[in-house]
């Protein structure tokens, strides 16, 4: 299974494996922090540390790997993705389902208190 949350009270759980980019990551990042202000505390539990390459359009085959064209993660299955930690948890569970449609992978609520928030 997966560990329970360490830092904070609600936590974003990946129901399939997958990878999320860099991009997606700071997305979602710009966009909690624009409706959640300073009301509560973000903690990802993920970063991006693995480069991927690209070769330029029209290049022949050879000479050597192309250049990075941006950074990912892995998401296992089960995995916390991110965590939030604040004393309102309606606004919280709002915010964070809006949140969901951003990541290309499915995932869960998971609340200390209440368990599975779906």
């Amino acid at each position: 299974m997966f560990r329970y949350n360490k830092f904070s009270n609600i936590s974003l759980i990946a129901v399939e494996s997958g990878r999320i980019t860099n991009f997606q990551i700071e997305a979602i990042k710009r966009f909690l922090k624009r409706f959640l202000k300073k009301k509560a505390q973000i903690f990802f539990r993920v970063f991006p540390s693995t480069p991927i390459t690209k070769k330029p359009n029209d290049v022949r085959l050879g000479r050597g790997k192309g250049n990075i064209k941006y950074w990912s993660s892995v998401i296992n299955k089960n995995t916390i993705f991110l965590e939030v930690r604040s004393y309102d948890n309606t606004l919280i569970t709002k915010i964070l389902k809006k949140a969901q449609k951003k990541l290309p992978i499915k995932t869960f609520l998971f609340d200390k208190r209440h368990r599975w928030i779906l």
